[in-house]
C-alpha cells in the first residue's frame, strides 16, 4: 500500500460504512515497508475498533474481515514462489478442479488478456487471431467518450483484475489512480506487475499443462498506480471523493448491480464520469437471478433486455442508480478470454458512460 494513495485518498472504515458512517482508518502496525510502500501491516478504524491487514501490498478493506479471511483462506496462504518444473508437478498432483487450478486458469486468462501484449516471446496468440489487449482496446474507447469534460481528481478501477487498466488509466491521464479488486489471487498478480513492474504468471497450454511467464510490464503509471483489495458493494472511501470510474466487465459480476452503480455514483465527485463495459454475462452462483439486469422475465414490458434495465438504472426515475445519469450513446465492443491455446470465449459487450448529475 502506497502511502502517497493511502494519504490521499483517505479511506474510511468499511464496517462503519456499511452502516453509514464514514470513519477514517489510521495506520496501526507496520511491519515491512520499502520506499513508502508498506508491505505489511494492520489498518485500524478508531471508531468501531476494527482491524484490516494489509497482505502482499495490499490492504483489505472489506465489512467482514473474518469471513473474507475464512473464504480466501487457501487463496492468502498460496505459495507464489514455486518454480516452473515443480509447480507444474504439484498442478498434475492437485489435478483439475483443485483450488489451485482455479487460480491459474482465472490468472491465465487475466493476465494474457492484459500484459501479454508485453510478453517478448509474443506466448499465447491463437490461431483464431484473437490477440491480448481487448481490455485496454475497451478501455481506450470509453476514455473518449469521457475525455472531454472530465473533472478533476483521482480514477478508481473497480474490478482491476491483474492490472493492466489501472496503470493504463495512470499512465494516460497523469492522475493518481487505485485499482480495486476482491481477488485476492488476481490482486496479488496486478499488484506484482502495477507495482513491483514485472508480470509473472503461468500460462495455460492446455489441461494441465503451463508456461511459465515472466518479464517487464514496461508501463509508464510510476507511483500513481496502486491496487487494494476492496468490495465495490461497500467502497471504504467517503462521499464525492473520485473524478472517474471505470468497471470493465464488472457490473455483472455483482451481488445486485443496481446497489453497485448507486454505491460507484455515491463515491464520484460531481460531475464525476463512470464507464461501465458489461457483457451481461451473468451467473446464478454470483448474482441472484432476481438482481439481474435482464436475461430473464422476457414477458415484461423490457423483454428481458438487458440494455434496457441498464438505461432505466442510469436515467431519472424509480430505478435511478443513485446520481449516475447516462452520456451519449453507447457502444458495442468485441471482447474475448482466453482459456486454452485451442480455447477462446469471444463476447460483444456493452460500453456505456455515465455522468454524476448532483441537481
Amino acid at each position: 500500500m502506497r502511502r502517497y494513495h493511502f494519504e490521499s485518498l483517505r479511506p474510511v472504515c468499511p464496517l462503519c460504512r456499511r452502516q453509514g458512517n464514514q470513519c477514517a482508518l489510521a495506520i496501526m502496525v507496520v511491519e515491512a515497508e520499502e520506499d513508502d510502500d508498506i508491505r505489511s501491516g494492520i489498518l485500524s478504524c478508531g471508531a468501531c475498533g476494527a482491524e484490516f491487514p494489509i497482505l502482499d501490498g495490499l490492504p483489505v478493506l472489506v465489512p467482514e474481515v473474518r469471513r473474507y479471511v475464512q473464504d480466501n483462506l487457501f487463496y492468502i496462504l498460496a505459495r507464489n514462489d514455486l518454480t516452473p518444473a515443480v509447480e507444474g508437478l504439484i498442478g498434475d498432483a492437485a489435478g483439475p478442479g483443485s483450488g489451485l487450478e482455479a487460480i491459474r486458469q482465472h490468472v491465465s486468462s487475466y493476465a494474457w488478456d492484459h500484459w501479454g501484449d508485453r510478453d517478448p516471446e509474443g506466448a499465447g496468440n491463437l490461431p483464431g487471431g484473437a490477440t491480448p489487449g481487448a481490455v485496454i482496446r475497451n478501455l481506450a474507447s470509453g476514455l473518449e467518450m469521457i475525455a472531454a469534460d472530465m473533472a478533476d481528481g483521482p480514477i478508481l478501477d473497480i474490478g482491476c483484475g491483474t492490472g493492466r487498466t489501472t496503470a493504463e488509466l495512470a499512465e494516460r491521464t497523469g492522475r493518481l489512480t487505485l485499482g480495486i479488486d476482491i481477488s485476492m489471487s488476481l490482486a496479488r498478480a496486478g499488484r506484482q506487475a502495477v507495482v513491483g513492474g514485472v508480470v509473472d504468471y503461468a500460462l495455460r497450454r492446455n489441461g494441465l499443462v503451463y508456461d511459465r511467464r515472466r518479464y517487464a510490464a514496461d508501463h509508464k503509471a510510476g507511483k500513481l498506480a496502486d491496487i487494494w483489495i476492496c468490495d465495490v458493494m461497500v467502497l471504504p472511501f467517503e462521499t464525492d471523493t473520485f473524478a472517474a470510474a471505470a468497471a470493465m466487465n464488472v457490473v455483472d459480476c455483482m451481488v445486485d448491480p443496481r446497489a453497485g452503480l448507486t454505491e460507484i455514483s455515491r463515491a464520484l465527485r460531481p460531475d464525476g464520469a463512470a464507464i461501465l463495459s458489461v457483457p451481461f454475462d451473468w451467473s446464478g452462483q454470483v448474482t441472484p437471478v432476481e438482481a439481474w439486469l435482464g436475461g430473464h422475465s422476457q414477458r415484461a414490458a423490457h423483454r428481458g433486455s438487458p440494455e434496457a434495465i441498464l438505461d432505466m438504472l442510469l436515467s431519472d426515475g424509480p430505478l435511478a442508480a443513485g446520481d449516475l445519469r447516462r452520456k451519449g450513446p453507447s457502444q458495442e465492443v468485441p471482447w474475448h478470454v482466453r482459456l486454452h491455446d485451442r480455447s477462446c470465449m469471444y463476447y460483444s459487450a456493452h460500453l456505456v458512460a455515465a455522468r454524476k448529475t448532483v441537481k
